[in-house]
């Protein structure tokens, strides 16, 4: 299985869950668990979270340094139990490799990935 197949088994296509997540009596959006997380660059962006089994949820994010989608799986105190990466080009297939310099801006890529996501241009 590829890592794209091992984080859409997971954790759903991207962007199927929330801008926020409980995490025992606290409410965390995408910035904040950024902030958390010592995540500052503008290279980081932020796709979607998720409570997944056993108390723990996910953090899906696009990481433009490496050009990939990052999955983080933390626990209750934010400790990171689990992290699963794909280069966005698993998603992307050849409009990666044609984007150009596109390919170093990460909110260009992360457009044109949720456009492909979402079944743009297709």
């Amino acid at each position: 299985m590829s890592e794209k197949e091992q984080i859409e088994k997971e954790c759903g296509p991207l962007w199927s869950g929330g801008d926020s997540v409980a995490v025992g009596d606290r409410i965390y959006t995408s910035v904040e668990l950024k902030r958390a997380l010592d995540l500052h660059g503008a290279d980081v962006v932020g796709i979607d979270l998720q409570p997944i089994p056993d108390g723990l949820f996910a953090f899906r994010f696009y990481d433009g340094d490496d050009r990939c989608i990052v999955v983080f799986v933390l626990d209750r105190e934010l400790n990171i139990v689990r992290e699963l990466r794909a280069h966005i080009a698993e998603w992307l297939e050849d409009e990666y490799y044609k984007s150009g310099m596109e390919a170093f801006l990460a909110d260009r890529m992360v457009g044109m990935l949720r456009r492909k996501v979402g079944g743009e241009g297709k």
